[in-house]
C-alpha cells in the first residue's frame, strides 16, 4: 500500500483461532461462512511496516515465537527478512495497545528484540496493564525490560510520532488503545489496530468482543470511526482483518467494507 509517499507493507506474525462464543451477542445463523471447518473464525495477527522519510516504523509487534494451538506466532523475522529490512533496522515500534498478540516481539531472552528502537503506545495501557496486572506475567516481564533499557515512552494524547504518522486516541478496547493515521499529500489511510475486530461488525454493531475492556466505550469508538471512514472516503485496515486487506467503508443498504 501506497499512500503519497508513504509506502506500508501489511506482514501477519501468524494466526489466532476465535470461537464463536468471543463476540457477545452474536447470531452467526446468517454469517456460517465466516467460519472455518472446525466451526471457529481463523484471523491474522498483523503487523505493519511503514517506511517513512528517513524512518522505518513497525506498527505493533505480534505474537512472538508462542504455539499455543490456538494461536501461533513466530512468522515476523521472516516477514521483515522479505520487506527487505531486519529487527536491527526498526527505529520505532507503535502498540497499538498492550495485548499479548500485539506485543510479542517487543522483547526475547530479557533484552529488547529491536534493539534500536524506541518502543511507544498509549499511557493508559501501561497504567492499567502494568501499574496494575491486568497482563499476564510475560506481557508484564516484558515490558519491565523494555523500561529497564530505557526504550518506552507513553504517549499522552493525539500526536505526530513519525514524519506522516499520527496517532489518534480510540479507547474502549483497551483504556489507551490508539489507532495511526498515515498521511502523504492528499492521501490518508487508518490503521485501526482492535478497534475494530472484524468488518462484520459493520453489519453486526452490536457484537462485542469479550476482549473488549470496555465494551460500551468500544461500541461509541468503533460508530466514530466507521462515521470518518464513510465520511472521508479513506481507506483503512485493522489487525486482524482478513488477508490485512485495506478498504472502505461505502454507505448504501446498510454500511459495507470493500477491500
Amino acid at each position: 500500500m501506497k499512500v503519497g509517499e508513504i509506502e506500508i507493507t501489511p506482514m501477519s506474525d501468524g494466526f489466532v483461532r476465535l470461537p464463536p462464543e468471543y463476540f457477545r451477542n452474536a447470531d452467526w445463523s446468517v454469517h456460517r461462512d465466516l467460519l472455518g471447518p472446525d466451526g471457529n473464525l481463523e484471523i491474522p495477527v498483523g503487523t505493519f511496516l511503514v517506511r517513512t522519510g528517513a524512518l522505518t516504523v513497525l506498527i505493533d509487534a505480534g505474537l512472538g515465537p508462542v504455539d499455543a494451538g490456538f494461536m501461533k506466532g513466530g512468522d515476523l523475522p521472516g516477514r521483515l527478512e522479505e520487506a527487505g529490512t531486519s529487527p536491527s533496522e526498526i527505529d520505532l515500534v507503535v502498540c497499538t495497545h498492550l495485548h499479548v498478540d500485539h506485543v510479542g516481539w517487543l522483547a526475547q531472552d530479557g533484552a529488547p528484540f529491536f534493539k534500536n528502537a524506541t518502543v511507544r503506545f498509549g499511557a493508559a495501557d501501561w497504567d492499567h496493564f502494568v501499574e496494575n496486572n491486568a497482563a499476564s506475567e510475560a506481557v508484564r516481564d516484558k515490558m519491565e525490560v523494555l523500561k529497564e533499557a530505557g526504550r518506552i515512552e507513553v504517549i499522552e494524547s493525539d500526536s505526530t510520532v513519525a514524519p506522516g504518522i499520527d496517532t489518534l486516541q480510540a479507547p474502549g478496547h483497551t483504556p489507551g488503545h490508539l489507532c495511526l493515521v498515515v498521511a502523504s499529500g492528499e492521501e490518508r489511510a487508518f490503521l485501526l489496530g482492535d478497534a475494530v475486530t472484524c468488518p462484520i461488525q459493520l453489519e453486526e454493531p452490536e457484537w462485542e468482543a469479550i476482549s473488549d475492556v470496555d465494551a460500551s466505550l468500544a461500541s461509541r469508538t468503533r460508530e466514530s470511526l466507521w462515521r470518518e471512514l464513510e465520511t472521508s472516503g479513506n481507506v483503512a485496515v485493522a489487525a486482524h482483518f482478513p488477508g490485512l486487506q485495506f478498504g472502505r467503508v461505502m454507505a448504501g443498504k446498510g454500511r459495507r467494507y470493500f477491500s
